[in-house]
């Protein structure tokens, strides 16, 4: 019978594959910066990454044969197992590369500021998950967007190669300014040591890091914040909004753009600090399961409820972008990776 001679050889083809999957995985691991005190996490995730691509349609084949050439519960369990194979390779191959464009506009914006138009994305996590190739098509997307600049809120990396300088080149090839943080996956909170390095590849491809800075563009000040768990943003906003004496908040509306990676960073701005500010961080979700995601997101990744669109903060509104790769799964699940253009206007 067909079914059952597929059924053989797409088990067969699974475990050869699954060999070569494992030893892909080693070798990966061995040419990549690493986390220090990883190593075990590191190897499991270099794995989920390689298996589906060698090992999924295997398995998909093997299932879906299994389910054809038997009855009863032997046939309902391979179809349930097949779907969530399904659904597990969708979101390990398919969207974590349909990348969206998202389109908010903010009016009313000061009379000393230019309009200008933002593509705005965050947690890019080129490295493990996000290859080069992945890289250079996001260059190719953002050079298409009829836009200023574009704003990375930090998450450059993600247990990447050696070399960031050479790895990292694609950057250099963007038609607008790219203003820029870094994450906390690029100051080692974790992640590898690899911060300054990092600094020194993003500079030398044109990328300006606004960390503690207020850089003056177009009638705006552009200001960046450090992240809130490898950084001093606090020292930095008490810094940077000094208090005026009887002054309950700066003259509204603010000609400030505010950059920061986390949420948690914008929480701290004075009343009235940023005409917009922006973040990642939240991937919004990743993969989204309604009620436990929101709750997972609230005890793990940030104190405020802002993970994905624009909310309303004490220092004025914020973007929250779900950002473009990936972490800890190689997938995302119904949080597509997103290119935020942002239409600031009178």
């Amino acid at each position: 019978m067909l079914a059952r001679t597929v059924e053989r050889w797409s088990w067969r083809g699974f475990w050869v594959a699954m060999a070569v999957a494992i030893a892909v995985t080693v070798v990966d691991y061995l040419g990549r910066w690493s986390t220090p005190g990883y190593w075990v996490r590191n190897l499991v995730m270099h794995a989920l990454y390689w298996s589906p691509r060698l090992a999924g349609a295997f398995l998909l084949s093997g299932l879906l044969s299994h389910a054809v050439v038997n009855q009863g519960f032997r046939r309902w369990r391979a179809a349930v197992l097949s779907l969530a194979v399904l659904i597990g390779l969708w979101s390990s191959l398919v969207e974590p590369g349909w990348i969206r464009v998202r389109e908010t506009t903010f009016s009313g914006i000061p009379a000393a500021a230019e309009p200008v138009r933002l593509a705005v994305i965050a947690d890019i996590h080129w490295g493990l998950f996000f290859r080069d190739g992945q890289l250079r098509d996001l260059v190719e997307r953002l050079n298409a967007l009829d836009v200023d600049a574009v704003m990375v809120a930090g998450d450059w990396t993600h247990e990447p190669p050696p070399d960031l300088t050479a790895g990292l080149a694609s950057l250099a090839q963007i038609r607008h300014p790219v203003f820029a943080v870094l994450g906390n996956h690029d100051v080692e909170s974790p992640g590898p040591p690899l911060t300054e390095p990092l600094k020194a590849a993003l500079q030398t491809h044109g990328v300006q890091l606004l960390e503690g800075r207020v850089v003056a563009w177009k009638g705006w000040e552009l200001v960046g914040l450090d992240d809130h768990w490898g950084g001093h943003p606090q020292t930095q906003v008490q810094r940077l909004w000094p208090a005026v004496a009887g002054e309950v908040a700066p003259p509204s509306p603010s000609v400030r753009i505010v950059i920061a990676h986390q949420p948690d960073t914008i929480a701290l701005l004075p009343a009235g600090a940023a005409f917009l500010s922006l973040a990642g961080h939240t991937h919004g979700g990743q993969i989204w399961i309604p009620g436990f995601t929101p709750w997972w997101l609230r005890h793990t990744n940030s104190e405020q409820p802002w993970w994905n669109g624009v909310y309303q903060a004490r220092g004025g509104p914020v973007l929250v972008t779900p950002g473009i790769g990936t972490i800890g799964l190689p997938a995302r699940l119904g949080v597509l990776p997103t290119i935020d253009v942002v239409t600031l206007q009178r």
